[in-house]
């Protein structure tokens, strides 16, 4: 695989994680996402598919947004582009130029 170019990387998209705030005993307090970084990635929509649930159709998309490498994007992350939230299913670090992360947009039922 060819070096990425920056050009490529044309969608400015923001990364978020969950922070969870613990009681004194270790209960859950409060959960809220918050920023961890604003970078530069490449999006491409990878699989649109139908998830039969009761009575609607759910839609689940599927997108591999590519970055300069990084090493602390974790599963279950937030993805933030556009008007839409993409959830992280997986990270890939295989390639030494980039990271590539598969997200899904987070349900929504058309």
């Amino acid at each position: 695989m060819s070096s990425i170019l920056a050009g490529e990387l044309s969608k400015r998209v923001t990364l978020q994680r969950r922070d969870t705030t613990r009681g004194p005993l270790g209960e859950v307090l409060s959960e809220k996402l918050i920023d961890v970084a604003t970078v530069w990635a490449k999006a491409d929509v990878k699989s649109n598919r139908k998830i039969r649930t009761l009575d609607q159709a759910q839609v689940v998309e599927t997108w591999l947004f590519t970055l300069r490498p990084r090493a602390d994007v974790q599963i279950d992350w937030k993805i933030c582009w556009k008007d839409a939230t993409f959830t992280v299913v997986a990270v890939d670090r295989t390639q030494p130029d980039r990271v590539e992360i598969k997200a899904e947009r987070d349900v929504r039922h058309d």
